[in-house]
């Protein structure tokens, strides 16, 4: 078996028996795959408390041909995000990025996509201005870089520009805006009334200057739109687990 080592960030941790643990880890270098930590679970364990979720190290496993589940043999400590845990919002913020990582990522090598994770987990811990509006930029930057965010620019459907002022319509199934004269192209089951105000928040919050405002107007328009695009391409039409734990520490 070849003893693989490559950077790691530990998305999610499942019990096994009574001693061991297993890992879902997006590799910088593998992409996703799952370890089994043996013994980790034991009071004396040489892992201790280290094998937690948004943790980055340097995995060392062996990899087992044509099998989904490795062998841990060693991951020293780069960075631990235990301080997340104390924040209900920035615990559920790591959480979403975690979720549509595990539920979307390739099993393929793909180093940015590692980086982009990392970027947007350490903006969970550090934000000093909005978390909120953190999550939303994170959470858009993480879904573009996956390769289905969504196109505002122009009308999805004729391709012309959104008239300045007027409201206009986001299809969700669709992934991008409709204008008024297009609606009857997308089922109304599947739009989303977005108002000039909305649509250029929503166009702050892709860019990444939403921040910047310190708030937005349409906060909850916003919030509500996110949650149901994620469930629309990422959830079979379900809100993601953690999206109603995000909710919940926003009320």
């Amino acid at each position: 078996m070849p003893l693989v080592t490559t950077p790691a960030t530990i998305l999610k941790t499942y019990e096994y028996s009574e001693t061991s643990k297993i890992l879902r880890l997006l590799t910088r270098d593998q992409g996703l795959c799952s370890v089994i930590a043996k013994g980790a679970r034991r009071p004396k364990s040489r892992y201790g408390g280290l094998l937690e979720p948004f943790t980055d190290g340097i995995a060392t496993y062996y990899s087992k041909e044509g099998r989904e589940l490795h062998t841990l043999s060693d991951f020293e400590l780069l960075r631990e995000r235990q301080s997340l845990g104390r924040e209900l919002l920035r615990f559920a913020g790591g959480g979403l990025l975690t979720e549509i990582v595990l539920r979307v990522a390739p099993s393929a090598r793909d180093p940015d996509l590692f980086d982009r994770l990392g970027r947007g987990l350490d903006r969970m811990v550090n934000e000093s201005t909005s978390v909120e509006i953190a999550i939303l930029e994170e959470t858009w930057k993480l879904i573009d870089r996956l390769g289905f965010g969504p196109h505002i620019e122009h009308c999805s459907v004729c391709g012309e520009l959104p008239v300045a002022n007027q409201s206009v319509h986001f299809d969700l199934l669709g992934g991008g805006i409709v204008c008024g004269g297009c609606r009857h192209e997308a089922k109304a089951l599947h739009l989303r009334s977005l108002t000039p105000e909305a649509l250029a928040e929503l166009a702050a919050l892709l860019d990444g200057t939403a921040i910047q405002a310190r708030r937005l107007a349409t906060v909850r328009v916003q919030r509500d739109l996110l949650r149901d695009f994620i469930a629309y391409h990422v959830a079979d039409h379900r809100p993601l687990n953690s999206f109603r734990f995000l909710e919940g520490g926003l009320e």
